[in-house]
């Protein structure tokens, strides 16, 4: 039986779990850092202390406009923790989308990964009473402001925010209830009307536990590693899969960066989507030589199983097939 129903239960478990053992590989410039579980522990929490002494509280939201990076796995389940609401955005989202998101939900916090979505929102903060702070994934020469904080400088305050704070945190994370919105997904339309999507702790946590009972043949020896830019049920909670299976992960920033640092990871499981795998095919069509030798050697050369939202065309489908190579949907996570 599941005793887990909320995703800071589901995090603590596998935190207690796993421990000293490596969870994520992380690029900072040239080299690859290895983040254990307990790393990813201590990062949580101090992202939740910062946020916390600033007010955040059960309920409260805040929006992640970002890919799905490691820095947004970390800010997600730190307001996770606190029994906030997480609302993704693309980072290709209008400035006027964002900021009515932003309002419509009464977020404190905002995420950004992009220096231009950064640039965008120095230019609106105004319009967004709620808003406390913008906190930036790309720390390089960002210019702080009364508004504007760098992810690693939030790292920093929130550490030492935390040393007074660990009990609190431990409460709030206990007082989560599965009933509880863990998200809310926004679709724009263009007569300016706003439609919501919210998914639950519970509906989300049954979907994971489910999805991996029907991929028990991944494990701990396995690698992921994915690039999702997109904003959708699939692209934003397929990590979170991966982190109850106890794999280890890496994702690459940017799609300029997914071919180069899938060839240094070399993966044997692949988070991808639909659209994705038309892009990576699209890429080794125009290279010579053996089609199922290019796509082996374009994904690292250990791929097992590529995890997506949906099938691809039969030719994508037959490639990837002949190079041994399984596609295998999750319609568990990509429903939601």
């Amino acid at each position: 039986m599941n005793t887990q129903k909320t995703i800071p239960q589901m995090a603590s478990s596998r935190i207690k779990k796993y421990g000293g053992k490596l969870l994520f590989q992380h690029k900072d410039g040239w080299s690859w850092k290895q983040i254990t579980w307990l790393d990813f522990e201590k990062g949580i929490k101090d992202i939740a202390s910062f946020l916390m002494s600033l007010g955040f509280a059960p309920g409260s939201t805040a929006l992640v406009v970002s890919g799905n990076r490691m820095e947004s796995l970390y800010a997600e389940f730190a307001i996770y923790l606190l029994g906030g609401i997480s609302i993704p955005i693309a980072e290709n989202e209008s400035q006027d989308a964002i900021v009515r998101a932003a309002r419509d939900s009464r977020s404190r916090f905002v995420f950004v990964g992009g220096r231009s979505t950064l640039n965008k929102l120095r230019n609106v903060k105004g319009e967004i009473p709620s808003l406390v702070k913008v906190v930036s994934f790309s720390d390089t020469n960002i210019r702080e402001d009364e508004g504007v904080i760098p992810f690693n400088g939030l790292l920093k305050f929130g550490s030492i925010k935390r040393k007074g704070l660990e009990d609190e945190l431990t409460k709030a994370s206990r007082n989560v209830l599965p009933e509880a919105p863990v998200t809310i997904f926004y679709n724009f339309n263009s007569d300016k009307k706003i439609d919501r999507k919210e998914v639950t702790h519970r509906d989300l946590v049954e979907a994971i536990c489910v999805a991996s009972e029907r991929l028990s043949f991944i494990n701990g020896e396995d690698q992921a590693f994915s690039y999702l830019p997109s904003v959708g049920s699939f692209e934003r909670f397929v990590n979170y899969l991966g982190i109850y299976m106890g794999i280890r992960i890496a994702v690459a920033k940017t799609r300029e960066d997914f071919f180069e640092d899938i060839l240094e990871v070399k993966p044997t499981v692949l988070f991808e989507t639909k659209s994705g795998l038309e892009n990576i095919y699209s890429k080794i069509s125009l290279e010579k030589g053996s089609p199922n030798q290019k796509l082996r050697t374009a994904l690292g050369g250990r791929i097992k199983y590529v995890l997506i939202d949906s099938m691809p065309g039969g030719e994508i489908k037959n490639l990837f097939s002949k190079s041994g190579i399984s596609l295998i949907e999750v319609p568990e996570i990509a429903s939601l």
